[in-house]
């Protein structure tokens, strides 16, 4: 593709731009040859113009362009205008435009005709050729237009699908690379995503070939509805969050990572995961080593910390630094850069430079400390302060819902395990087999899984208790359950039934494997003796096995066929396993 020429687009529609180096705002101009009723579109600014008038020689005479189009006023598009209507001519020559841009160009004092696009009902019937005009106010200016030609079915769309191209690309590539440039250049020219998804609704219900923007790349079919698709979902209107940095792109990326964020925290997703999405993504501009925070614990006796490079909190109970970072709430009111340590950062390890703010919730309650480490090395990050205050709230939001989280977790972990756990050997209680076997066993007939049960008894266990006292009795019980415990998988579920009966609840076994596993428990405890103040105490167990093969209707028949199968071993001699 020689770019030093005209490029034919579609059929008698020409691409007549330049290139400009090192630019990736490019511009764009188009000319549709049309005899001497010949179409040129957005003509382009004073620095392009020479090799455009060139290319535009080389199709059709200059005076045989009649109509100039200009989507908007920009000097980019309108600044050669002067030179071009000198060379082709005032006489019957007309600049088709809206009028709300009108009111400003008729400032220029051209001396040609205006063509206003709403009062000729939208239309231009230029000999043969007929060009439609789309309406689609502020995108980016109040009486911003397209231009479709029926013949070729193209769409010149004025800013609408221009992207920034860091090397001058005239065709887009595809879809998913294009957007990624088209994307930070309308979230940033586009005031909203109302006004943008106002304006793709109406173009969307063109047949289109072709889209031709004014800067980026051209569009070609297949790649125009999943662009759309994609646009509706922009976020515009970046300048309205960021006002002092003028790099779109990274004000884009960040953007993105600010709503992607917020978007996990919605989700409920833990500290760790926002943090390590924050990380990831400012790293691309800055040099962060970490992020730290500490926060005061719920019941405010100690400090918790979490930490970027850690992968759960730090508990700590320490009097001096909870009291200075209560009495820091009163100076460290807002976030601020800090090139070197202060007295707290020294007291919390924080050496290198860091963005510094206080935790806060919605009602301003002070609850402590993060800091944005950064590594002293190439420090530069004076104009974006604006950037790492946008991300204090989300930061601080999945702080103290983690704080939450962690201090919560601990009252409820404790809680769970007395409601669910016997006290004396640690295995599941009959409440806790109640609720989860019975979610077990639905689960295993609705998808027709094995599923088989233990019931073991201690033989003999009276005898124990008689001879040795209740002190042993415990000490026999606790062993059986440590047993148990060592053969079972971890998807298995160990209860303490009741007295000196266990029950072991087996997902996904056959009562083959079952038996395997029971013959190894009962083999086990038979062999290992208890030691209790030098005397040696035999313990041997009686276990009865049902399976899903018996056909129960219910969990609590599965459990009483085990216990009926498990009377049979001891009747028929105890130490033994039946099914």
């Amino acid at each position: 593709m020689n770019l030093d020429k005209p490029i034919e687009i579609a059929e008698n529609v020409f691409w007549v731009g330049s290139v400009i180096p090192e630019d990736q705002f490019q511009c764009h101009v188009y000319l549709i040859k049309n005899g001497d009723e010949s179409i040129l579109i957005d003509p382009g600014s004073r620095i392009t113009y020479d090799i455009t008038k060139k290319k535009i020689e080389q199709i059709v005479k200059l005076k045989d362009i009649k109509y100039l189009i200009c989507h908007h006023q920009d000097p980019d598009i309108i600044g050669c205008m002067d030179q071009l209507i000198k060379d082709v001519g005032k006489s019957e020559k007309y600049i088709v435009t809206h009028w709300r841009t009108w009111a400003l160009l008729k400032h220029c004092d051209w001396d040609v005709k205006l063509y206003e696009v709403e009062e000729k009902g939208w239309k231009l019937k230029a000999g043969d050729r007929l060009l439609k005009f789309i309406f689609t106010p502020y995108m980016h200016f109040p009486g911003a237009f397209c231009s479709y030609d029926v013949a070729t079915k193209s769409l010149f769309s004025s800013d609408i699908f221009g992207g920034f191209t860091p090397t001058f690309e005239l065709f887009a590539k595809s879809s998913e690379d294009y957007f990624d440039k088209l994307k930070p250049f309308h979230e940033h020219y586009i005031p909203g995503n109302a006004i943008l998804v106002n304006g793709l609704s109406k173009i969307e219900k063109y047949d289109i070939e072709i889209i031709a923007p004014q800067h980026g790349s051209i569009i070609k079919r297949d790649d125009i509805k999943p662009l759309i698709e994609k646009m509706k979902d922009l976020r515009c209107g970046l300048f309205e969050k960021f006002t002092n940095t003028r790099d779109v792109l990274k004000l884009s990326k960040l953007n993105d990572l600010l709503e992607e964020i917020i978007k996990i925290i919605a989700y409920q997703e833990r500290f760790y995961k926002v943090i390590d999405k924050f990380m990831c993504s400012l790293k691309q501009f800055y040099n962060v080593d970490s992020i730290k925070a500490f926060v005061i614990s719920s019941d405010e006796t100690s400090i918790l910390e979490l930490d970027s490079e850690k992968t759960s909190i730090i508990f700590m109970k320490d009097y001096n630094k909870l009291k200075q970072m209560v009495e820091a709430s009163s100076y460290i009111k807002n976030g601020a850069l800090f090139f070197k340590p202060s007295k707290l950062h020294t007291m919390f390890g924080i050496e290198e430079p860091s963005y510094t703010f206080p935790v806060k919730d919605r009602n301003e309650r002070f609850y402590g400390i993060c800091f944005i480490v950064f590594s002293p090395d190439d420090f530069n990050i004076y104009v974006d302060l604006e950037i790492l205050s946008k991300f204090e709230i989300p930061i601080s939001m999945a702080i103290l819902a983690e704080r939450k989280e962690y201090c919560t977790n601990n009252r409820i972990i404790q809680l769970h395990e007395e409601a669910v756990r016997d006290p004396l050997t640690g295995l599941f209680n009959r409440r806790y087999m109640n609720l989860l076997a019975e979610m077990e066993f639905k689960k295993t007939k609705r998808y027709s899984h094995p599923l088989s049960v233990l019931m073991i008894d201690i033989d003999h266990f009276k005898s124990i208790n008689d001879k040795y006292g209740h002190k042993v009795g415990d000490l026999v019980l606790k062993h059986v359950a440590q047993e148990i415990r060592n053969h079972i998988r971890s998807s298995d579920i160990p209860i303490r039934y009741g007295g000196e009966e266990f029950v072991i609840v087996l997902p996904n076994t056959t009562k083959e494997r079952a038996y395997t596993l029971a013959e190894r428990i009962r083999k086990h405890i038979d062999v290992t003796p208890i030691l209790v103040d030098g005397d040696e105490i035999n313990c041997k167990v009686s276990i009865g096995i049902s399976s899903m093969e018996d056909n129960p209707e219910t969990f609590g028949e599965l459990v009483n066929n085990s216990d009926k199968r498990m009377y049979l071993a001891k009747q028929s001699g105890r130490n033994r396993t039946v099914f």
